[in-house]
């Protein structure tokens, strides 16, 4: 602007460039601005989203809790299947929805109904959840592949396997994860792998000021085996 010399042709050069890009800074203007409401209508979903579905697993988890360790009654598994649709139905990608998975996959399991548990925890990793729930679900699907009837033990055993291998961050998981190994191991015969797995189960819950009294009977059993 310094180069030009008079105030007309000022107010010319500044016509002509809003004539060349006024459009443009407009359509830009506009974006910006949307894309800042766009952000904020976004987030506001989401966090309604979380709200509503969070809402819904809680009601699932307060049937569970009403029959904890039993399959629900009728009108609870009624209920809970109903809230387990609406949230399929409408929140599928929420957290919750995984969070729901596994609760179905529990008391599948309770019920005996291991084909029902397989199918919601396959139904899980496949989300690609967060890394918790990626072991909890990888955790409680390689001991339903050991227990489901009338199948090949030693092929579903190598599946287990296969699950946990690929987790390769345990966490709080650590003990839990090498007793489930341990099982894993001695369903393939691997009994001196197995035995170690229980081992290693058993001294990271003393480290952590817990107990494992179950392990530690699979622990004594391998090793009284072994003795003879």
């Amino acid at each position: 602007m310094d180069s030009l010399r008079t105030e007309e042709e000022q107010v010319a050069a500044l016509k002509q460039f809003w004539k060349d890009y006024g459009s443009a800074i407009l359509l830009g203007v506009v974006l910006s601005l949307g894309g800042v409401y766009g952000w904020k209508a976004w987030k506001n979903h989401q966090v309604e989203q979380a709200q509503l579905s969070s809402g819904l697993y809680q009601d699932m988890l307060d049937l569970t809790l009403q029959n904890a360790g039993r399959p629900l009654t009728a009108e609870q598994q009624a209920s809970f299947d109903n809230l387990m649709e609406t949230l399929k139905a409408d929140y599928k990608d929420t957290v919750y929805m995984q969070m729901s998975a596994l609760l179905k996959a529990g008391k599948a399991v309770e019920a005996n109904k291991l084909d029902v548990a397989r199918d919601e925890l396959e139904w899980v990793l496949l989300q690609k959840p967060d890394h918790n729930i990626d072991i909890i679900a990888r955790l409680r699907l390689a001991r339903v592949l050991l227990a489901l009837p009338g199948s090949d033990i030693k092929a579903n055993a190598e599946e287990a396997l296969e699950l946990l291998n690929q987790i390769d961050q345990y966490g709080a998981f650590k003990a839990s994860y090498e007793n489930v190994r341990g099982d894993v191991l001695l369903a393939l015969g691997r009994h001196d792998d197995a035995r170690d797995a229980y081992q290693r189960s058993v001294d990271i819950a003393t480290e952590a000021g817990e107990s494992r009294p179950l392990v530690s009977l699979k622990l004594d059993d391998l090793t009284k085996a072994k003795g003879k």
